[in-house]
């Protein structure tokens, strides 16, 4: 009877950890076609609404290329915009772009600055980012506030030091100011105004292209170009797209569609509708200024329930684990899941996430695991390296035979040593000890942290496949072993090689959350 039940629970075991994989999958491929859809119902909403979903806030640095200014070392972000002063040479101020934008319908670009003394601005554009640039004439503006409107199309270019027709797309975007010299000019914000109209009546009649299945190269690539050629014609671009394929084949194709056809709207397929319909109703989000004060003030409230639990956490040491288990994962998981991690975090946000990871880092002091002993620590040794071949193997197939040879300098691997360590210490120590004290079986902690691990790397889809996997190889490592620094190195490594070697086909990136769609 024993060994029915020990059978049975270990087939339940692998039953959960198979469904597991299904999930993560069905949840990845449900956030791109969320994504997708709201980036459809953005572009299309503003174009709707005579409205541009290019703009730019000079009080964020999410939109300014490194959040500085090239040209001068004075520049600081204000709650009146990006302030720069002149130290006697041109300025440049880089927008970010999340894709290339398009210049032959995108033909206008509304700047607002304030200037102490009046000077001239210029464009700078790249259509590519292996290319010379393009630099339009100067514009002036008098002194105090302007609202320049420049027209791209009849403004003077100058490309290769050549007068040239106005480039057609752009890849990079810069600002040029010159000013006189230690004065101030501050940039409010910068929007690229469409001079096409779209009429809502008109929606159901647009033509919108299905292109084939991204699984098919030869036959996606044809559907492309042939788009891509009708594309003038049509009073905006919208190509649906089939998403049966996988997730990294899915954004692989909206990365080539973006670079044939700047600014289409890229629809899932059957997803039409429900895009219009919210595009109708669509509304502009404020422009991101200063945090709120509710916002500081919920922080603050994390921060002392987060330091109470730690003074005083409750007697019973079920009731503790289980509280200890949800303040060092749920913030983390509702910022990864819900896409609050991008290129910048707000001070919130990053508030949160620091106060988290010191919270389970204080739960160390005073329970702090037991040391192994060398012969148990000599075995979890060799579990991690079976990891470490297990994912070279992985490579080696999905990459043709193709592993890099290109190692990161040593400051980088110190860094991804170090928050290796960290991961491996929330999952192991704090997670699967938490979850096992609370449930009361390792194997149910063993999945349970594998899950949560995985999680954490939404809306990756390989990546969160590839640490489910590992974090059951690891955590039953920690388990059996107490194995941590060997997990730790293991972790490194197949990261830095996963990264470096497999096709985007099969990892788009190692990014994850907001970041993981740029």
């Amino acid at each position: 009877m024993p060994t029915w039940r020990s059978s049975s629970s270990w087939l339940l075991f692998v039953a959960c950890a198979l469904l597991s994989l299904v999930m993560l999958d069905m949840l990845a491929r449900h956030q791109l076609r969320e994504h997708l859809d709201q980036s459809a119902i953005d572009t299309l909403g503003a174009l709707l609404h005579a409205d541009t979903p290019h703009r730019w806030s000079a009080r964020s640095s999410a939109d300014i290329i490194a959040g500085r200014a090239f040209g001068t070392e004075d520049a600081s972000f204000t709650s009146d915009g990006f302030q720069v002063r002149s130290q006697g040479q041109a300025i440049q101020i880089g927008l970010i772009l999340a894709s290339d934008m398009d210049l032959t319908r995108y033909t206008r670009l509304a700047i607002a600055l304030h200037a102490e003394q009046a000077g001239s601005l210029a464009l700078i554009v790249g259509e590519s980012l292996h290319e010379q640039t393009c630099r339009s004439q100067q514009t002036s503006f008098t002194a105090g506030s302007t609202n320049l409107d420049i027209d791209i199309r009849t403004i003077g270019w100058t490309c290769q030091g050549k007068p040239s027709s106005a480039p057609k797309r752009a890849a990079m975007l810069r600002l040029s100011l010159e000013l006189p010299a230690q004065t101030t000019a501050t940039v409010d914000n910068v929007r690229a105004q469409t001079h096409v109209r779209l009429d809502p009546a008109s929606l159901n009649q647009l033509a919108m292209p299905l292109l084939p299945d991204p699984r098919n190269k030869i036959d996606f690539k044809r559907g492309l170009t042939r788009a891509a050629e009708n594309s003038a014609a049509t009073a905006w671009p919208i190509l649906q797209l089939p998403l049966d394929s996988r997730v990294e084949q899915s954004l692989q194709a909206r990365d080539q569609i973006r670079d044939a056809i700047p600014d289409a709207l890229i629809v899932p397929l059957g997803d039409f509708q429900r895009v219009a319909n919210q595009a109708l109703s669509w509304q502009a989000t404020p422009l991101p200024g200063e945090t709120s004060r509710s916002r500081w003030l919920l922080l603050g409230v994390y921060i002392t329930l987060l330091v109470a639990l730690r003074i005083k956490p409750p007697i019973d040491p079920r009731l503790r684990a289980g509280l200890e288990l949800l303040a060092a994962t749920v913030v983390p998981m509702v910022m990864i899941i819900g896409g609050y991690i991008g290129d910048d975090l707000s001070p919130v946000v990053l508030g949160a996430c620091v106060a988290t990871l010191v919270f389970a880092l204080s739960l160390l002091i005073g329970d702090a695991p037991a040391e192994p002993s060398a012969r148990t620590l000599k075995r979890g040794w060799w579990v991690a390296l079976m990891s470490l071949g297990l994912s070279i193997a992985l490579i080696l197939e999905l990459s043709g035979g193709h592993i890099t040879n290109t190692w990161p300098g040593f400051p980088r691997l110190f860094r991804y040593l170090a928050w290796a360590a960290v991961q491996q210490f929330l999952i192991c120590v704090i997670v699967a000890e938490r979850i096992e004290r609370v449930s009361g079986s390792s194997r149910i902690a063993l999945l349970g942290a594998a899950l949560v691990f995985a999680l954490l790397h939404t809306p990756n889809a390989m990546l969160m496949q590839l640490t489910f996997v590992a974090g059951l190889i690891w955590i039953w490592n920690w388990q059996r072993h107490r194995a941590l620094l060997a997990n730790i190195v293991a972790h490194a490594f197949s990261g830095l090689l996963l990264a470096g070697s497999l096709p985007p086909q099969w990892l788009h990136s190692a990014e994850i959350s907001a970041r993981f769609f740029l």
